[in-house]
């Protein structure tokens, strides 16, 4: 099983697991906001309860090894910023983020989105790390550019996004890859 690293540091950002107790920092940055869940797969947290659960389910999910979500703080404030979590299925990995509306445009998607997917890309056994996003959301398209992904493909009817009334929404599928060698048959 290949695990990442529990801690990536960049200029500016600090990654780690999240946390039970990172709970209220999560709901208050993104987790309850209309404007940074707009595009996600996931519904708004309504409930301080509903944020405690996602935050109980980071911590099953490092301890058991099927996703890896890590809180991105800023290391100047120790602000907790977003989210981003990675899921290894080799011979490929694939992530999602969010980020607090007020830490946007400021380049903090793509310093921790390169950070994964460098990492993850540079695995021997990873070939493909891939990502979604919303068609319309330039914002994570520009993101996922500048972490070095590239377009492939807007698939129909791929995800659910509650907050825009789409029970079946289109993606746009970005991914980075590397060549595999050909096993002799």
């Amino acid at each position: 099983m290949i695990r990442p690293p529990e801690h990536f540091e960049t200029n500016r950002l600090r990654l780690r697991p999240i946390q039970e107790n990172d709970a209220l920092a999560v709901f208050e940055a993104w987790a309850a906001s209309p404007l940074a869940t707009h595009y996600m797969n996931f519904r708004r947290h309504e409930s301080f309860s509903a944020t405690e659960a996602f935050a109980a389910r980071c911590v099953v999910c490092w301890q058991a090894g099927t996703a890896f979500p890590w809180a991105v703080v800023a290391k100047s404030t120790g602000n907790l910023l977003g989210c981003i979590e990675l899921r290894v299925s080799p011979p490929k990995a694939d992530f999602g983020y969010i980020f607090s509306e007020t830490a946007w445009g400021q380049g903090f998607g793509t310093e921790a989105a390169s950070a994964v997917v460098n990492w993850a890309i540079a695995q021997p056994q990873i070939f493909r790390v891939w990502a979604t996003c919303h068609p319309d959301n330039m914002a994570s398209v520009r993101v996922l550019e500048k972490a070095g992904l590239s377009y492939e493909a807007t698939l129909a009817n791929w995800e659910a996004r509650p907050q825009i009334d789409e029970s079946a929404g289109p993606s746009a599928v970005y991914a980075i890859t590397k060549s595999a060698k050909r096993s002799a048959p």
